[in-house]
């Protein structure tokens, strides 16, 4: 932060500058003007937190200069000392909203108190922006997801074009505007929030849309639409009749390719054939769709032959029942995956096929548990119809009968699993942890392993992690010279950025803030 002395006497500037402490008060720079002229054009090109400032100088003298200050910087906190013991000062001072008045000669401590009160006042003065902002920023954010959501209402058939979904999307065209459909299968989404993105969906589909914005803005405005976690819609314009509606397809491959790169995201992208109106995009959407279903989900080429019949999971019911009514865990995950072993071997899998399998699926899993096998019945059994990952089905669909099999009471021995989890995150916090995989290593359903950590710790896997993570970089930050990047890299973050504001959400400070404070402690 700076700060600008404005006196045309250099003995006075110079006796301020060296009765603060300016460190203490976060200030690292001073700047020095001898008249209000030479102050503005500093105070324009530094905008410093605090400004000192004399009443009397020459060619523009205080009131002026603060006259000026409030009508161009209402964040500025200002300082008046004068020699002036004058009221029409003082009121002056007042009219700009000045901290302090101080007259010379003044007192160090009463210099350093007034310092105080002007930084406490900036402090409370950015913080009650930095509120309205966020309160600015929701009001923001539910206002899109209320339009996101009747869009998709719209384009899923669920309500008919009204004159909303017109003026929403005159905001991407005109009247006499084409739109281009694209439908975005993502393929590992699970996978990325848990992991990379710590399980904050909201700031991965920030990542996504920000980097559709930059490849799709040479070919047009965007509009990006989620009708479902696993199915997201991409309305596209094109902003120039130069560009030919083919080249929307390259712009997608482009897209797709940046994703991969950028996030690690893998998606299926269909597109429709050409350009339609408003009125008509749920057909468009559907021309997409029906693209998309022929992808096939196991290699990039379909083998010259034809695939073997796609086999049935409905096969292996009676044992798959058999392993619930065992409590045997390790033979319902072996049973799926000799399953899942059998549709990679056929080469060629296409996602309509895999739609097909989960059907089946979630049929079995009905099943099972509408006749009771696991005690009571369970809500959100069921695999999602648009999973278009055969890993991850594979993955979902063990957790799934391994949640029947817990529910029925016969793990005895939760506790001791539960705590071996915790004891496992302390010795390995530094690496990829989430919910899918520790239920991978210690063979429990998410959501059971969410339910008993939370029962025996009292806070939940993420936040534990997350509080570990910071109780280790905070050690860091205090006793070594690790910079910022080797410190979040050790404590299990790939990204700088996002560790500085992970530890600002959870300390109120920046890495940086925190590790300076620590150093000043260890001083006095």
């Amino acid at each position: 932060m700076k700060a600008l002395i404005v006196d045309d006497e250099e003995h006075v500037r110079e006796a301020i500058e060296l009765s603060v402490d300016w460190e203490k008060f976060g200030i690292s720079q001073r700047l020095m003007a001898e008249d209000g002229a030479q102050a503005l054009s500093l105070i324009r090109e530094h905008n410093p937190m605090i400004v000192f400032c004399d009443m009397s100088m020459p060619r523009m003298d205080g009131p002026e200069l603060l006259r000026q200050l409030r009508e161009e910087n209402g964040e500025t906190q200002v300082i008046v000392i004068s020699g002036h013991d004058d009221f029409y000062y003082t009121q002056a001072a007042i009219r700009a909203w000045g901290v302090d008045y101080l007259l010379k000669p003044f007192r160090k401590s009463d210099l350093e108190q007034a310092v105080a009160r002007a930084v406490a006042a900036w402090h409370d003065r950015q913080s009650s922006k930095s509120d309205d902002r966020e309160t600015e920023y929701r009001l923001k954010k539910g206002d899109a997801l209320l339009e996101e959501q009747k869009l998709a209402d719209y384009l899923k058939g669920e309500v008919p074009f009204h004159h909303g979904i017109r003026s929403l999307l005159h905001k991407l065209s005109d009247a006499n505007g084409g739109f281009q459909v694209a439908l975005v299968v993502p393929r590992n989404r699970i996978e990325l929030v848990s992991g990379r993105f710590d399980g904050d969906g909201e700031l991965f589909i920030f990542a996504v849309n920000n980097i559709a914005h930059e490849i799709l803005q040479p070919f047009g405005p965007h509009l990006f639409c989620r009708l479902d976690p696993q199915r997201w819609v991409l309305l596209v314009t094109r902003q120039s009749q130069d560009i030919p509606p083919s080249e929307f397809e390259s712009y997608l491959a482009r897209l797709a390719d940046a994703w991969c790169r950028t996030l690690g995201l893998s998606a299926f992208i269909g597109a429709s054939g050409g350009e339609v109106r408003m009125e008509s995009l749920p057909a468009a959407l559907s021309e997409a769709k029906a693209s998309l279903l022929k992808s096939n989900i196991l290699a990039v080429e379909a083998p010259p032959e034809p695939a073997d019949d796609l086999p049935r999971l409905s096969d292996q019911r009676l044992l798959l029942e058999a392993a619930v009514a065992g409590a045997n865990k390790a033979y319902a995950a072996e049973l799926i995956r000799s399953f899942t072993d059998s549709l990679r071997a056929r080469g060629k899998l296409t996602l309509k096929e895999l739609q097909a399998c989960t059907l089946e699926a979630n049929l079995l899993l009905e099943r099972a548990n509408l006749a009771g096998l696991s005690g009571k019945e369970l809500a959100d059994l069921y695999l999602p119809l648009w999973i278009s990952d055969l890993d991850e089905w594979e993955r979902l669909l063990v957790q799934q009968w391994w949640r029947l099999i817990e529910s029925s009471g016969s793990e005895s021995n939760g506790h001791h699993a539960v705590e071996s989890m915790r004891q496992y995150i302390n010795g390995h916090y530094q690496e990829d942890i989430s919910l899918t995989s520790l239920s991978e290593r210690f063979h429990f359903s998410p959501q059971y392993i969410a339910k008993k950590f939370k029962e025996e710790f009292n806070t939940t896997v993420v936040t534990y992690l997350t509080e570990l993570r910071m109780e280790k970089a905070r050690s860091l930050l205090a006793h070594t010279g690790m910079s910022l990047l080797e410190i979040s890299e050790a404590v299990g973050y790939t990204d700088e950025n996002y560790f500085g504001k992970v530890f600002k959400k959870h300390m109120g400070v920046t890495p940086f803030q925190y590790r300076r404070q620590e150093q000043k402690g260890d001083t006095r």
